[in-house]
């Protein structure tokens, strides 16, 4: 057996990091390396993952990521003894009592890479408590494996959720979020998908993933195509976007009795009409995060190849994280995942 390359961290020296510094300004510096403490390991970054709420700190709509600081939490790499790994980075207490019924995600002292005051992966290296480390093997891909921590998000919606395969899903957001639940609905063999959006270009790649129907939301044409397919109502509708438009239709497109499902975080506040709702007799329920036990299983959907983004997944050097910030923000759609090569 070919023995595991052995990687190497200097005592009190620097590494070189992307550090946000302000809206629209991302800056290649050397800062200190971390040093592990008991319990904790160092990682050695191969590729980092630009996410949307990394993107909303770029654009300066972020309250929790206050320049200067290194951002971003999704990442592939290595320990120093060689060994491949992907990460969790939400970080939960352990001993609350959210955390010993198994649901970490509702922490009250949950932390995140790269919020906060915790430093993110968007540098040579990271370090992190060894049970959020998780050993990969060498043939999965770094595209697929990069999207372990979205994924996660998806696997607990699902869960929480109880989606049956008998159902008609609705999906209002075709960016990351809503592509991984398209093809988590695919998986799972619902009957239906209805994809919205207003971006041409994700629509397209919606299309070409499965969905059944996929409209610009933005036109008559479009909702109406989206009603018509709709009939009733869906069974299940997912808002992966989090504006207000987005929320209220999502409302709109499901059934009585049926299943609202919001994700999406743009907005903090929205005005809904719940009225209407009402006497729909609509059920809702709200989805944050993961726990270890999704992210396990997100791990396996993965390895096994039934959920997959590579034709949509771009990358860029880390020294390049400026403008591959500005091609997100500017062309969104056109790259549903941006990598930055780091190792």
């Amino acid at each position: 057996m070919t023995p595991e390359p052995t990687l190497q961290t200097t005592p009190n020296t620097t590494m070189r990091a992307l550090v946000y510094t302000g809206p629209g300004r991302m800056e290649l510096r050397e800062i200190p390396q971390p040093r592990a403490a008991d319990g904790e390991c160092v990682i050695a970054v191969s590729v980092a993952a630009v996410c949307g709420s990394d993107l909303a700190a770029f654009l300066g709509r972020s309250r929790s990521r206050t320049p200067p600081m290194v951002l971003g939490h999704e990442l592939v790499g290595r320990r120093l003894d060689g060994q491949r790994v992907v990460v969790n980075p939400f970080v939960c207490c352990g001993r609350c009592a959210a955390c010993r019924s198994g649901a970490q995600n509702l922490c009250p002292n949950w932390r995140l890479l790269g919020m906060n005051d915790t430093a993110g992966c968007y540098a040579q290296f990271v370090g992190l408590s060894e049970r959020q480390v998780y050993v990969i093997p060498e043939e999965l891909a770094e595209e697929r494996a990069i999207l372990a921590e979205p994924l996660a998000n998806i696997v607990h919606l699902f869960r929480i959720a109880a989606v049956l395969p008998a159902w008609r899903m609705g999906i209002v957001g075709g960016g990351l979020m809503g592509s991984l639940a398209l093809q988590m609905a695919l998986h799972t063999g619902l009957r239906a998908v209805l994809v919205e959006d207003l971006c041409a270009a994700r629509l397209d790649s919606v299309r070409t993933m499965g969905a059944t129907l996929a409209v610009d939301a933005g036109g008559e044409q479009g909702r109406g195509e989206a009603r018509q397919f709709a009939g009733d109502g869906l069974d299940v509708v997912l808002d992966a976007s989090g504006t207000e438009a987005a929320r209220q239709e999502a409302f709109e497109l499901c059934c009585p009795g049926g299943l609202v499902v919001l994700l999406g975080m743009a907005k903090a506040r929205s005005e809904i009409d719940f009225g209407a709702s009402i006497r729909k007799e609509q059920r809702v329920t709200t989805s944050f995060g993961y726990t270890p036990a999704d992210f396990e299983r997100s791990l396996e959907l993965l390895k096994s190849g039934a959920i997959d983004l590579t034709p949509w997944t771009a990358e860029m050097p880390l020294e390049e994280g400026q403008k591959a910030f500005e091609r997100m923000s500017a062309m969104p759609g056109a790259t549903l995942k941006m990598l930055l090569r780091v190792g």
